[in-house]
């Protein structure tokens, strides 16, 4: 979460790289309402935290997968040699 903002700053193009940014904070704080909504609507459900775990599992796992393939960052390349690529 706290990388985000620097990997896009190294990877996005120019014109769009501040607005990629802001859209990625917007996202955290829609999720933030989103899971204090659905929070406030399973209070009183037996072991509500239950579902709120449940339904963000999902979401968890497809990003950790998605994870695989982002391309690596300019600096990163340049950290490790390699030629060509940085």
């Amino acid at each position: 979460m706290h990388a985000a903002p620097m990997y896009i700053a190294e990877t996005a193009p120019t014109p769009i790289r501040g607005q990629l940014i802001s859209l990625k904070e917007f996202f955290i704080v829609i999720g933030i309402v989103a899971g204090y909504a659905l929070g406030s609507l399973l209070v009183d459900t037996v072991a509500g935290w239950r579902y709120m775990f449940g339904i963000s599992s999902p979401v968890a796992v497809i990003m950790g997968i998605g994870m695989w393939w982002l391309p690596a960052s300019p600096r990163w390349l340049l950290l490790r040699a390699i030629q060509g690529k940085g």
